[in-house]
This record gives C-alpha cells, structure tokens and sequence, in this order.
C-alpha cells in the first residue's frame, strides 16, 4: 500500500511514519511533504492510495489540497485528516472536501493506525472491483454500486451524470433538486433483499423516484425525491409500517434534511445515520429527523439541556461530595429517557464531562499503582461506542462508583496525622513486599508500641487487620480481572503462599477466592 503523509512538522511526520512501518512491510511510506502543493504535485505523477494530511499549513493547506485532488482524473486515495482537539471546527469543510476519516494527533497509536489502514485496504478493494461488478452484479449489487458512486465526493459532475442516466435507462429518475436520504436498519435476523424489494415496490405504487440499497452490514439507504402530496416524514412513516408489517420486524429509520444537489450526500449521510442512531440508541422503533434532534432545552432561554445540573454535579465533586453528585448524575440520566430529541454524542459527552471531573479529582491524590490502573482503564472507555442507553448507563454508574470508592479513601486520610498518612501510604504501595509494624515505625521513627496505640485509635484498625484487608482488596481485584492462578494471585497480593491467601480470603467473604471468580 502506497502512503503518503502532508504536515509541516517534522517530528509528527515522523511519528506517523513510525506507526505505520511497525505494522506491516507491505505499508509503505512512499512521500512525506511539508504542504499541499508538493502533494498535489505527487500524486498527479504518482500512484497514491492513502493520504494522511494535516489541516493547517503553509502555500496550501489540507483542506484546499484535498478539495483540489478529488477533482484530479486521477484514482482517489483514501483521505485521512490529522487533527489537533481544536480543529474540529473544520470538520464540515473537510467531508466536503473527501476526507474519509479523522484521526486527533494526540490519539496517534500502533493499534489506531492499524485500524485506519485496515479501513483503508477495505476502501480501495471496493473502488478497484466496483465497475466490474456493475456490469454482472445482481440488481441490489447494482444499486448498492450506484448509492456509493454517488456518495462518493470524489465524483465528478460528468460521473454522475453517467450515474444517473444509468437509472433513467433502469426506469429511476431522480433529480437533484429536493433529494432526502433515509437510514433504516432492522432488528432481529437478517431479511435478505426482502428489504429492499419492499421499499422499491412502494416507490413505484407511490410513483416517486429513489434508490433503496444495501450498503454496510445491517444498514440500507434510500434516497429519493419527495412528491408534492407526501412529505418526507409522512412517505418514512408510510415505509416502516410497511417494513414492520410485511417483515415482521421493528424498524428504525433516520432522515435527512431535504437539499439540492449531490455534493450534499455525504453530510445528508451523516445526518440520516445520526438520526437512525438516536433511535436504537434509546430502544425505540420508528422514524426520527435529524433536524428535530437538539441540545438546547426548551426552556427559552437557550440553554443547553442539563447545564444547570452538570455545573450542580461538577462543583459537588470539587467538594468531594459525591453523594449529591452521584444522586443528580442519576437524575439526569433517568430524565435523558424521556428526551428523544437529544443526540446519542451529547448524553454520552455528559457522562463523560461527570467522569472526566472525577477522574481530575482523583488524580489530586497520590494513587496506588492499582488506584492510578482503575482510573486508566475508565477513562479508556472513553473511546467506546455505546450502542443503546442502558450500555451508557451502566457504564456510568460503574465508573463513578469505583471512583467516588478511590476519592473518598483518599480524602479520609487528611483526618489523619501525619505518621498515619506515611504509614497507610506505604502499605498502599508496597503490600506485596513483607510488611511489618517494626518496619513502619521505624519508617516514621515512632516507637513501636506508640504506633500501635496510634494507628488503631486513628484509623478503628489494628495495623495487621488494615495490612490484610489491602491485600484482600487486591486479591479480589485481580481475581476479577485476570485469569492468573490461585497462586499467581496470592504472591502478587503480597500473601506468602496459597492456603493462607485463601483461608483469610474465605474468612472475609464468606467463599473461596475460586468460589468469588465463578459467581462474578
């Protein structure tokens, strides 16, 4: 795969370079460039098939460098955008443009790269056999064909003219003025083409033009002009009934907003996919428009939804008092059920923002190697998609339980004095070292039964029962989240052997270390 890579700095040209050769020996970086004119310049001699650029740059940008190069009669590479965190502004302007993906710089990783590349080679298969296939393919074969050469913002004026004089010879034809693009997907088992024939059918009874086609896995498109006597809500409802009564299925569709003109397509995508996904994301069958969706509440005021509450949550937990932010947190997201108009990517920012503030929080104090590891692996989710409500829900509220557990410790200990602090702090880091109360006492240089006294009067622990009951908490951490031995566990728990690990484990919980790992 030939690869080239436009942006001014040396050091992430670089960088990008060296995650790309790591993954295979067939990706090879074929040009590096400082701006979108030397890359034009290339790719009008050479074959390219992907392209990573930055936005801004000097002589020619990547936006103008991308908008000129899908107008070249040349092969289009698959476009990747490197983006800083404040350049999203840009977005539009680079789908319009042909960008097929965006990567944040700061995200740039091996696995990350793979990825894309992989996303990529899947790009170029399709582009290479698509004309082939045209010419043999079955009918659905031939429209999905079709949807993605106009989907394509690569595509010239004089292609889709091809294109669409292609459907007047099958009988289809559709303008560009007034066009509306829907995305319906369907639960349960898979339907075939039975989808398709039945969307098609009622096109033609309702004498409109369109294009219905089965582009990814699971999702079909439908693009067409609305009649006069039935608007793009009414002809979508008139679809899913039908779906849902002759396929025996629950149906969900997004709409786009009506526009003139191709180039649109891609933003009219987006749209639809948003709209179809606002509706399996809160359990609920039917048709939804993108432009009913929002973030402002209807109060009047302009407010986005939950400003209030979130600025409520965030001061509470700067104050360490979780327990009212935990309860609002929850109101919020028993609330978010009912308001079908807000997007899937703003309750999952909201959730974020809670999580986000309790992880600054956390990372106030000073974390224990599997304190600091809970909070990572919280915020590594951060990246995932969350197909429905509940999955974001359940999400949430674990993540903000093992948090609120990490910052309440933490907070507890300024009640204590000093040698106390020292000593839990050291038993924090070190419980899978020997450990004993001669040890910390000469750590802090007290007396030996002075800290006794001391840390059981502070704490309501004796120094041992604090000791075991760390290591316990971690046994059971890795008994849930690994796979390691009985054994394995107990050394890395700071336990001398086995039998001892699981006599004090069985003690405190009531099971055996192998009875807690198969009820979890």
């Amino acid at each position: 795969m030939r690869i080239i890579i436009v942006e001014d700095e040396a050091v992430t040209r670089r960088w990008v370079r060296k995650k790309i050769e790591e993954l295979d020996i067939n990706y090879h970086v074929t040009g590096e460039f400082v701006n979108g004119k030397q890359a034009l310049e290339y790719c009008r001699e050479h074959e390219v098939e992907v392209v990573f650029t930055d936005i801004r740059m000097a002589v020619m940008d990547g936006l103008e460098f991308l908008d000129r190069l899908k107008n070249e009669r040349i092969a289009q590479p698959y476009k990747v955008i490197l983006s800083a965190y404040d350049e999203f502004h840009y977005a539009r302007q680079a789908i319009k443009a042909g960008a097929n993906e965006f990567i944040l710089k700061p995200e740039i990783t091996k696995e990350g790269m793979k990825t894309t590349l992989e996303e990529a080679k899947r790009f170029l298969e399709k582009s290479r056999t698509k004309d082939s296939k045209a010419a043999c393919g079955s009918e659905p074969e031939r429209r999905r064909i079709t949807m993605e050469k106009l989907l394509e913002t690569g595509t010239t004026g004089q292609q889709r003219e091809e294109v669409l004089r292609g459907l007047e010879n099958r009988g289809i034809a559709l303008k560009e003025e007034g066009i509306v693009l829907l995305s319906i997907s369907l639960s349960g088992e898979e339907k075939g083409d039975a989808a398709l024939e039945v969307a098609e059918l009622f096109m033609q009874e309702e004498h409109i033009s369109g294009i219905c086609a089965s582009i990814e896995e699971g999702e079909y498109l439908l693009l067409y002009n609305p009649s006069l006597h039935m608007d793009r809500e009414v002809f979508s409802g008139k679809l899913e009934a039908l779906l849902r009564h002759n396929l025996g299925t629950e149906v969900y569709i997004g709409i786009s907003v009506k526009k003139d003109g191709f180039h649109h397509l891609r933003d009219m995508l987006r749209q639809a996919r948003m709209a179809r996904e606002n509706r399996t994301f809160f359990r609920l069958p039917g048709i939804w428009r993108y432009d009913a969706m929002t973030v402002n509440s209807d109060s009047g005021h302009g407010d986005l939804y939950y400003a209030v509450e979130m600025r409520e949550i965030l001061a509470a937990v700067e104050k360490n008092d979780f327990e009212s932010a935990e309860e609002k947190m929850k109101g919020i997201l028993a609330d978010i059920e009912g308001r079908i108009v807000l997007p899937p990517a703003y309750v999952k920012a909201l959730c974020i923002e809670i999580l986000s503030s309790c992880i600054r929080k956390a990372r106030t104090y000073a974390l224990t190697a599997a304190e600091v590891e809970e909070v990572r692996r919280t915020e590594m989710m951060f990246c995932e998609r969350f197909r429905t409500l509940q999955d974001l829900k359940n999400w949430t509220y674990a993540g903000m339980a093992e948090l609120r557990r990490i910052c309440e410790i933490k907070s507890s200990l300024n009640q204590y004095s000093g040698p106390v602090r020292d000593i839990i702090g050291y038993v924090k880091q070190n419980y899978t070292q020997k450990i004993s109360l001669e040890q910390v006492s000469s750590l802090v240089h007290l007396n030996k039964s002075y800290v006794s006294v001391l840390f059981k009067k502070e704490t309501g622990e004796k120094f041992s029962d604090f000791l075991l009951r760390v290591r316990l908490e971690e046994s059971r951490r890795l008994l849930g989240a690994t796979r390691k031995s009985i054994q394995e566990i107990a050394g890395m728990a700071g336990f001398p052997d086995a039998a001892y690990f699981s006599r004090a484990f069985k003690e405190r919980y009531g099971k055996s270390p192998m009875e807690y790992r198969k009820g979890i």
